[in-house]
């Protein structure tokens, strides 16, 4: 019978099975892709494209290029308000106010 420090220096697995060795790890490496565009990016391309673009054209343009995304009315309004303080590219994009009743018309 093995005492406990020999117990304790070889160890089985819980279900009684011996252990297999770990194989090392490969390291895949990753295709170089080219740069990703951002939702934030598009905003401020399709703003700086055209600064009278309504709601419905932001979320339809951010809806092209990434379909899966649940961009909607609120974050193009944000977008919208942080462009005109200027704190999407460092400078104010002059865009002009887009009211409720402007922007659900345009849907």
């Amino acid at each position: 019978m093995k005492t406990k420090k020999e117990q304790k220096t070889t160890k089985q697995s819980k279900n009684g099975k011996k252990a297999i060795a770990a194989k090392p790890a490969v390291k895949v490496q990753k295709p170089e892709a080219g740069t990703k565009r951002t939702i934030k990016q598009l905003v401020i391309e399709t703003m700086a494209a055209n600064s009278v673009a309504t709601n419905a054209e932001m979320i339809a343009a951010v809806k092209a290029e990434f379909p899966k995304s649940a961009f909607d009315e609120r974050h193009a309004a944000w977008y919208r308000s942080q462009a005109r303080k200027g704190l999407l590219t460092g400078k104010s994009i002059a865009i002009p106010a887009v009211g409720r009743k402007e922007s659900k018309a345009s849907n």
